[in-house]
């Protein structure tokens, strides 16, 4: 195992979260034809990618010249971290950030065959070609200045790492919000559709109190519309950055709102 000093460590992760940016952004170019900041923070870094280098260069560097070693023993390390990863991001904030379930060779949708074996062939290039030209650097670079660099950019890293968590579970909040409005509209929908599916001759004969009832009910509906017209209005740049990055997020549960009020109005004018 090649000793790694903290200072170092610090570097790395850094350049390597940085570069790890980087291939997230050209990937999401060519895969979608737009940029996309696909990464969970909102600086220009995807930590994971900077632990990862971390974790196979302390651990496999004595060994980059065996290239089946590297190799198999990159896939197996990077798999690991990215399965940890998925499952405690999902443990934390109950979301998947990222989903393999379309993938062949999936495990629970955190990770899959053909990725585990692109990421080898990531470190592969990270460990043999870029990690040595990163430690000159690195070593070349003078300590006092870097020190204090490494300081802004750390106090840098933890604002942002506090500023999505807490927006994150902004987001997680006011969905349990919507989740509740979602669930009153549908009551009010499905008494309201009983009432119209019964005969005419129950109807007349119960005129006066389903008029009351409904107004009641049109009222009730009224207060739900302006509750999620204000819940649509906190939406922030961050929740939108989020939901870009990681689509397979269900942030964006509005929609099935839009519909439930559009089937209210439209039994409501019936």
């Amino acid at each position: 195992m090649q000793e790694i000093s903290f200072y170092d460590a610090v570097w790395y992760f850094y350049i390597y979260a940085f570069f790890g940016w980087c291939l997230e952004v050209a990937y999401q170019a060519v895969e979608h034809g737009k940029f996309i900041n696909r990464g969970f923070l909102n600086g220009p870094y995807c930590p994971i990618y900077g632990f990862g280098v971390i974790l196979v260069a302390g651990t496999l560097y004595p060994l980059k010249e065996n290239i089946i070693i590297l190799y198999a023993g990159s896939v197996v390390l990077t798999t690991a971290l990215e399965f940890v990863t998925g499952f405690i991001l999902e443990k934390v904030f109950h979301q998947h950030w990222w989903d393999y379930s379309e993938e062949r060779f999936n495990l629970k949708g955190y990770i899959c065959l053909k990725f585990s074996l692109l990421w080898g062939v990531a470190c592969l290039v990270a460990v043999r070609l870029i990690h040595p030209a990163v430690c000159r650097f690195v070593e070349h670079f003078p300590h006092d200045p870097g020190v204090v660099l490494l300081a802004v950019f750390t106090v840098g890293f933890a604002s942002d790492m506090t500023i999505t968590v807490l927006a994150v579970i902004h987001i997680r909040n006011r969905l349990a919000v919507l989740d509740d409005i979602s669930s009153q509209m549908r009551k009010i929908s499905d008494y309201t559709g009983e009432k119209i599916f019964n005969t005419v001759e129950g109807i007349m004969s119960r005129k006066e109190e389903i008029d009351e009832k409904n107004a009641e009910l049109k009222k009730r509906y009224e207060e739900l519309k302006e509750k999620y017209r204000i819940q649509l209005e906190k939406r922030s740049a961050i929740r939108k950055r989020i939901a870009d990055a990681f689509p397979k997020l269900d942030f964006d549960r509005e929609k099935s709102f839009h519909e439930q009020l559009e089937e209210l109005r439209r039994k409501f004018n019936k």
